[in-house]
């Protein structure tokens, strides 16, 4: 039989969080929340500093929730040049490698929040590159090439990210984003479209303006369909639950993630994860037995 939701998807995300802190402690993997004028645009900043003795590169798997990055790479100690930056809008499971000594900032943005802050037009972008990852530094953003100096001159990773944090709000303070905002119904309507039980029909029913003027808008400021954010959004729920709850059935986690039923969420879980539900819940449960006998 299977019951509602327990956990709220904000509550699985922390709870990820502090799982992916603990196993990789010994890589400096810190997560920091954005202050309250910038939540509506940035997710969570992330530090990372991999130890430089390290006898080989480590390897992490990274799958789609809708939202882009914004990745500052840092130079080692003793080195005086800028921090690399670039901007990542890939919505497919990737596995990165991070050499020895790699020392990282990530901004991770909102679906549509690259658009407000940075003004980045994701449909844009991908109708003119086939590339997901792109060098920020040609781009004329004002105040950059300021803060990858200023990040070269600090030390500590939280002063980092108060450097990059102090950024983005001149960002939005320039942009009047407080104004824009309140008129952009894609920030406004988020919170509708990320919860697990949304019905697309009844969504756009209350929306202001045609369901196509909506869904051309939103395609601008996030590069995707509400459909398309809608479903990468229950399967990343569906992936925290399994990860932090493996012995749930599925039939239990595709109702409480808001799929019709296990094979509906078997046919989205494998488009994006590369894995099936069932595959990915034997992997969990395995882990857990591992750590038991340990």
């Amino acid at each position: 039989m299977v019951t509602t939701l327990r956990y709220t998807a904000n509550e699985l995300e922390m709870r990820s969080f502090k799982r992916f802190e603990t196993q990789f402690a010994h890589l400096g993997f810190n997560h920091f929340q954005a202050i309250a004028p910038l939540r509506p645009w940035v997710q969570r900043y992330f530090h990372l500093r991999i130890a430089a003795d390290l006898l080989e590169p480590i390897d992490q798997t990274f799958y789609p929730d809708g939202g882009t990055s914004l990745h500052f790479y840092l130079p080692s100690p003793g080195i005086s040049d800028a921090p690399s930056v670039y901007f990542y809008s890939g919505q497919l499971r990737h596995c990165h490698s991070f050499a020895p000594g790699t020392e990282q900032i990530t901004v991770r943005f909102q679906p549509g929040g690259a658009f407000h802050l940075l003004g980045v037009e994701l449909a844009a972008i991908r109708a003119n590159t086939t590339t997901n990852v792109i060098d920020v530094t040609q781009w004329p953003i004002v105040g950059l090439t300021t803060l990858l100096y200023q990040l070269v001159d600090t030390t500590q990773p939280s002063q980092r990210i108060a450097l990059v944090e102090h950024w983005l709000l001149q960002r939005a303070q320039q942009l009047d984003l407080s104004l824009s905002t309140r008129m952009s119904l894609v920030p406004a309507t988020l919170p509708l479209l990320i919860h697990t039980q949304a019905n697309l029909e009844t969504f756009y029913g209350q929306l202001p303006m045609s369901r196509r003027q909506f869904e051309r808008k939103f395609k601008q400021e996030t590069g995707l369909s509400p459909a398309q954010l809608l479903q990468l959004n229950r399967v990343k729920i569906a992936r925290n639950l399994l990860s932090q709850s493996p012995s749930l059935s599925l039939a239990q986690v595709a109702f409480d993630c808001g799929f019709y039923d296990q094979a509906h969420l078997h046919q989205h879980f494998l488009r994006v994860m590369q894995q099936t539900p069932g595959q990915y819940k034997k992997r969990k449960m395995s882990q857990i037995s591992n750590i038991k006998d340990d």
